[in-house]
């Protein structure tokens, strides 16, 4: 008569623990850099959180082939500014070169700016980010970053 509720128990669980598993952090067909490389700079606003900029790689496979989407995180802001970062790449494997910009913000809810679908080719890339960080009265340029990335 126990071995009823045992299972009842049993089942239970095994679907309870399904349920509440974590989600996994990574996609199937999902490869992600998080690189070490960050760019720093004191904050336009001076007394202020100061700028970080951080680069990740995605790339979903099989459809994005030779391209990757690039994620400069970017640090928290207590008054607010404006970034500006532009991203160069070369593929290392190819030869090819490219650049990409955009306009983002950091604000107390930080902020990152994003760099889709980069078409990068196959193969080995080096990406160097540089950011002008500017408020209402100047601009200030972040140090250089880079990292090397494997594209597939």
């Amino acid at each position: 008569m126990t071995a009823q509720p045992t299972r009842l128990i049993a089942a239970t669980a095994i679907a309870l623990a399904g349920i509440a598993a974590p989600a996994p952090l990574a996609h199937a067909g999902e490869v992600r850099h998080k690189t070490t490389a960050i760019c720093k700079s004191i904050s336009p606003n001076v007394i202020d959180n100061p700028y970080a900029g951080r680069i990740t790689t995605t790339q979903w496979l099989p459809k994005e082939r030779g391209r990757i989407t690039v994620v400069v995180a970017q640090s928290k802001s207590v008054f607010g500014y404006q970034n500006r970062p532009r991203l160069a790449w070369h593929n290392l494997t190819t030869g090819e070169r490219g650049h990409a910009s955009t306009i983002s913000y950091s604000n107390l809810n930080a902020g990152a700016a994003t760099f889709i679908n980069i078409r990068t080719g196959s193969g080995r890339v080096t990406l160097k980010l540089r950011t002008y960080n500017s408020n209402k009265f100047w601009s200030l340029r972040s140090t250089a970053c880079s990292a090397t990335v494997r594209v597939r």
